[in-house]
């Protein structure tokens, strides 16, 4: 498979800051080929100095965000869903500060936040409206936007590729695509084998994370389904390593993790390329 591999800045907390600047520099040098940022209220130059850092170390950039229970775009209150629109136009600003080409998460609703029951018309309407005006602004800026969709412990909205896929076509902008995380699929779907195709020609990123965050291949994700399929369906995007610790536990983020399952950091994203190097050498 052609495909570009990338490392979730999230494995050091939340937000990434200045002080991940050193970082950068042994990502790159480990053969990692871009980086996943969390935006998460970083000012306008501590942005402007990671974009150029990163692109100093030959590592292009994608960003993330979640929307706080406080702006929600499928809210009944107006009001509501006016500030998760005015909420996210800024995330798009400061993906394009960072240089990053796309912005993704659970950017469909508030993560956390329930109503008690199923997903209605309305809501999807609603969502449907606000992601055609995010990604109208957004595609002005050079930034396109992606869905991951999220476990039912996360959201209630969009749960599987499929819904993710059925919602960029409902709104019908070419700059918005589905992203397929293992955690999640590994929760939600079937199984690889259905649930990647029904992303279709959506498909836009693949975040790798194990069923407990940790390291690579430990945990209960069926890999060898999953790139396999993606080698069926000649997938030529990016590859995002995620693991998730203790530094991560960021609640309002939707990062409950309260216990960091490998040893540090440094081996964590070592042994990860080296798992997925493996995984793309037997589709050969």
């Amino acid at each position: 498979m052609d495909v570009k591999l990338g490392l979730d800045m999230r494995l050091w907390g939340a937000a990434t800051g200045v002080g991940q600047l050193p970082l950068l520099e042994a990502i790159a040098g480990a053969g990692y080929q871009g980086i996943s940022v969390p935006l998460a209220g970083q000012n306008s130059s501590e942005l402007k100095l990671l974009g150029v850092e990163a692109a100093t170390c030959g590592l292009e950039v994608s960003v993330t965000a979640s929307l706080p229970p406080s702006v929600n775009p499928i809210s009944a209150d107006p009001g509501r869903r006016t500030l998760a629109l005015d909420y996210l136009r800024v995330r798009v600003d400061d993906t394009h500060k960072l240089g990053g080409a796309v912005l993704s998460g659970a950017i469909f609703q508030a993560q956390g936040v329930f109503s008690g029951a199923r997903a209605t018309d309305q809501e999807w309407e609603w969502c449907r409206q606000f992601l055609k005006a995010l990604g109208e602004y957004a595609a002005e800026r050079g930034v396109s936007l992606g869905l991951e969709f999220q476990s039912r412990y996360d959201t209630y909205l969009i749960n599987t590729a499929a819904d993710a896929a059925r919602m960029c076509r409902d709104v019908g902008l070419p700059s918005l695509g589905v992203i397929y995380n293992t955690f999640h699929a590994h929760l939600e779907e079937l199984s690889p084998a259905l649930a990647l195709p029904a992303a279709g020609d959506r498909l836009s990123q693949v975040y790798l994370s194990d069923s407990h965050r940790g390291t690579l291949g430990s945990g209960q994700v069926h890999w060898e389904q999953s790139f396999a399929t993606l080698n069926f369906l000649d997938y030529r995007g990016w590859l995002i390593v995620q693991g998730l610790g203790w530094h991560a536990a960021d609640p309002e983020a939707g990062g409950n993790i309260w216990r960091s399952r490998f040893d540090n950091e440094t081996q964590f994203y070592t042994d990860a390329l080296s798992f997925v190097r493996g995984l793309l050498r037997d589709q050969q």
